[in-house]
This record gives C-alpha cells, structure tokens and sequence, in this order.
C-alpha cells in the first residue's frame, strides 16, 4: 500500500507541471494542485492508521491461535494482558522524552548542515537550483540516512522502508502541497526534468519491491551508481 501512493505522489509532480504548460493556465503548480496532493496525504493518513489497527488485530488472532494450539493459552492473560505487554507510565515519558531529543538533534544538525554548506556553495558561485539538489538535498536527507543505517543494523527492515517511503511521501503530499496551497510554484525546465527522475526511480523501486518483495545489495549498488551519474550530470550541466 505505500509503494503506490509513493509512486502515485512521485509520479503526480511531472504531471501537474507539464499539464499545466500544455493547458497554458499557469507555468508549474498551482493551488489546485496542492489541494489534490494534500486531499490524498489525508486519504494516505486515514488507510495507514486503519491498516494499522487491522494487522494489529490479525496478529493478536495469530498468536492466540498459536498459544492454544502449544497449549500455553491462558483466558486471565488473555482478558487482562500480562504485565510485560503493559508499558509503566514512568518507561513511555522516558521513551517520548528520548524520541523528543533525538529529534531535536537530528532536525537542529541538519539544518546545520545545510545553512553553513549552503553559505560556502554561495561563496563557489553555485546556483541555487544546484544547490537546493546537492548540498540541501543531501543535508535534510541526513537524518533518514542516520535513522535508516541503525534500523537497518538492527533487523528492523520496517522502520527503514518506512522512515525512506514514508518520508518522501509526506514531503511530496503534504510539504508540496501545503506549500502551492499557500503559494503556487513557477517551475523550470530544469526542475520538470529533475521530478521526472525522481517519478522514474521512485516507480523503479516501488515495482522491485512489490514484484521482488526484495531489495538486494545488487540492486542497491545500481542505485547507487544511477544517483552518482545523474549527479554528475546535474553538476556538469549546472
């Protein structure tokens, strides 16, 4: 289910773009546009949180199945929960508190990150359309990367896949669209390229996923190799 909103999202940025220099109404995305991003993040949210309530209820169904079946079933754990599964309030606000840190840093470091390297870029002379792909693309790219390496170190593939296509859903579908809402968006030629590659490679993977159920170091590393190639070509051509 999010692999194709994420598709969906990635591959809707062309399209507004390019639909509204065919139509001769406006020169990149318009509050409309916004208003029908922002329309299916709400759709998105609400599927996420009910799927998520249902998997959850399956699970319970599974594993009480299973505890009757090895005979280890008991009707008082079952109607009161054991005290293992009950969080204390003391351990969830030290959890929430921790979270609530961990993002600061992340957040307060990447932001950093882009405003200092964002000041050497305009001292090069780099343009901000160079700049806004490599240095602030990269910088507020950080705490995914981060958060993604230690999940994924940890055998947590959901929170990897989650935090990488959750993240790039929300900022298309709700940053984006909250943001034509308020202001539409002039879009260059060099900007409709560069949503079109991230539409290509957001589908490339979303279709490797579902029809895999896999992401392999193999195909990683052609990931990888595609990235540096179109960076290349960004820098080169900038």
């Amino acid at each position: 289910f999010d692999f194709p909103i994420s598709v969906l999202a990635a591959i809707l940025l062309p399209f507004f773009a390019l639909s509204g220099r065919m139509l001769l109404f406006n020169q990149g995305f318009s509050r409309i546009d916004g208003a029908v991003l922002l329309l299916i993040f709400v759709y998105y949210c609400k599927e996420t949180i009910s799927r998520s309530i249902v998997d959850q209820k399956l699970k319970d169904k599974k594993m009480l199945i299973y505890e009757i079946a090895q005979g280890t079933f008991s009707l008082s754990k079952h109607l009161n929960g054991s005290d293992d599964e009950k969080p204390t309030g003391k351990s969830l606000a030290k959890d929430i508190i921790l979270i609530v840190i961990g993002l600061v840093a992340v957040i307060k470091g990447g932001d950093m990150v882009v405003k200092y390297a964002s000041q050497i870029a305009a001292d090069f002379g780099m343009s901000t359309h160079l700049v806004g792909l490599t240095i602030v693309g990269i910088g507020t790219s950080l705490p995914e990367l981060v958060v993604s390496i230690i999940a994924a170190r940890r055998g947590q593939e959901d929170i990897v896949l989650g935090n990488i296509v959750g993240s790039n859903t929300f900022n298309i579908l709700f940053t984006l669209g909250l943001t034509m809402l308020m202001k539409p968006i002039a879009v260059s030629e060099s900007m409709i390229i560069d949503s079109m590659t991230v539409a290509l490679m957001t589908t490339a993977v979303g279709v490797i996923a579902i029809v895999n159920k896999k992401i392999g170091k193999k195909m990683a590393l052609a990931f990888i190799l595609v990235y540096l190639g179109y960076m290349a070509n960004v820098i080169i051509h900038a």
